[in-house]
């Protein structure tokens, strides 16, 4: 199996006090890191047949991992300023509804160019937002897989209402018009099974970095029967189950009119709250539901941006840190966040609430930031040593230059990486083994040639969903 050797480069490494290691040699062989340490050892030494890349004035760090963003919404940056979370959802379903096969691969290779420019190299994909085809999974499965990247597409369905973003008194006129222009038409479970236990058959596992997991739109937008089929495949299959939580305080107040009780304390009384959860926002949580969620082993999604963004809350992240539950990070989608830049999340939820804590050593240090990042989103995709420059870890790392300005001096890297990197400074990425990026160009497409695509499909879907806009428009407006 042939070798990549990167020879000479500094290696982000949290324990030294600079935040780096030196004058390293990393050996990648297949999809795995081979070997890591100093580049003057024997057996690090490059032999015949080895490809070459020269890390001079380079850091290489482990790819960031993106756990929760979604593909489709990848065209909407700079989209709706100042909108509520219920005028969003609708006018985003205008501007993602009714797309070919050929422009969910379109959405896919935006939001993946976005990623890897930026240092990411796993990705977990709330996909979609509306009713979906298996030519519709198939379309966004195989787009990942094109891409390079490793990533997880997450079945993202509801066959219940989305009574969360539907307005209290809609005038019958209204309620008509949605219905025959199907926005947010519920899926019936059964489709919903059918195609998702067809999609982990063929894709779960494709070449070692693809994967499929149930993804609730939202538990309080399901039945009882679909949360407890997530459980059931996931369990069956070994898959994460992933989902929106309680971000916004109208979806809390739903799910305990609706069960009794709020939604975590629904989800332990189905059975089928587990360490197999990861969940996106997770902010209108009280403490009971902090404590569950450590219990179980749920893993919090962060997503500051999108938060601050649409103006939904701020996440609970000190009590969610001091009850000790797995935490992740993620973007949003480019409609809530305007990018796929995962230093600016990692800065966010760094500082977002060192205001209210006056004891510093209580802060998150960049250092846990970081690991959210990379290990703690690992978890939440269920892959087992990313996130780490180790040998035998996956083989996703990402390699800097080290002339910006914000990169000299080094006085610590890892802090240097939150606070001060902007993903402007990539330079190649690799993941699962193979160099998908490089002196500023993906490897496998051309985004000259997405951005001309990118601009008919646009222009297209405007034109075929105009009356879905005008329909998103008169609901966002009540």
């Amino acid at each position: 199996m042939s070798r990549l050797v990167i020879q000479g480069v500094s290696v982000l490494d949290s324990t030294m006090e600079t935040g780096l290691r030196p004058g390293q040699t990393v050996i990648l062989q297949g999809d795995r890191i081979l070997a890591v340490g100093p580049a003057d050892a024997p057996s690090l030494v490059a032999r015949d047949g080895d490809t070459i890349l020269e890390g001079t004035d380079r850091l290489l760090a482990p790819g960031l991992v993106n756990a929760h963003t979604h593909s489709q919404s990848s065209t909407l940056a700079g989209f709706g300023d100042r909108l509520s979370h219920p005028a969003f959802m609708w006018l985003t379903q205008a501007h993602t509804s009714g797309r070919t096969r050929d422009e969910i691969r379109l959405a896919v290779f935006l939001c993946a160019y976005g990623l890897m420019a930026s240092g990411t190299t796993a990705v977990l994909d709330h996909f979609p937002g509306q009713r979906f085809s298996g030519d519709d999974l198939d379309a966004v499965l195989g787009a990942w897989a094109e891409t390079g990247l490793r990533a997880v597409v997450g079945v993202r369905f509801f066959d219940q209402a989305f009574a969360d973003i539907i307005p209290t008194d809609l005038p019958d006129d209204l309620a008509g018009r949605l219905d025959r222009v199907e926005l947010l038409k519920r899926q019936p479970l059964e489709s919903v099974a059918e195609l998702t236990r067809d999609a982990v058959g063929r894709w779960h596992g494709y070449e070692g970095r693809i994967g499929v997991f149930p993804a609730p739109s939202n538990p309080d937008r399901c039945s009882d029967a679909a949360l407890l089929f997530c459980a059931e495949i996931a369990a069956t299959h070994d898959l994460g189950i992933h989902t929106h939580l309680l971000e916004t305080a109208r979806q809390r107040s739903i799910a305990i009119d609706r069960y009794g009780v709020g939604t975590l304390a629904h989800l332990e009384q189905l059975g089928v709250l587990s360490e197999r959860w990861s969940c996106a926002h997770s902010i209108w949580l009280d403490d009971d539901e902090i404590a569950l969620m450590a219990k179980r082993g749920v893993i919090a999604v962060l997503n500051p941006e999108s938060n601050a963004r649409l103006g939904t809350g701020l996440c609970p992240i000190p009590s969610l840190r001091r009850q000790g539950v797995r935490l992740a990070l993620g973007t949003d989608g480019a409609g809530s966040n305007d990018n796929m830049v995962m230093h600016e999340a990692m800065r966010a939820i760094a500082t977002a609430h060192r205001q209210d804590e006056a004891n510093h050593e209580r802060w998150m240090s960049a250092r846990e930031s970081f690991e959210i990042a990379t290990s703690g989103g690992a978890k939440a995709l269920r892959c087992p040593g990313l996130g780490q420059v180790a040998a035998g870890a996956p083989a996703d790392v990402v390699l800097y230059r080290l002339d910006a300005p914000w990169w000299f001096p080094i006085n610590d890297a890892v802090a240097q990486m939150v606070f001060a990197e902007t993903g402007a400074s990539v330079d190649t990425v690799i993941a699962a083994g193979q160099v998908i990026y490089s002196g500023g160009r993906p490897r496998r497409f051309d985004p000259v040639e997405l951005r001309l695509e990118i601009e008919a499909m646009i222009q297209s879907l405007r034109r075929r969903n105009a009356d879905l806009f005008e329909a998103a428009a008169r609901v966002a407006s009540q």
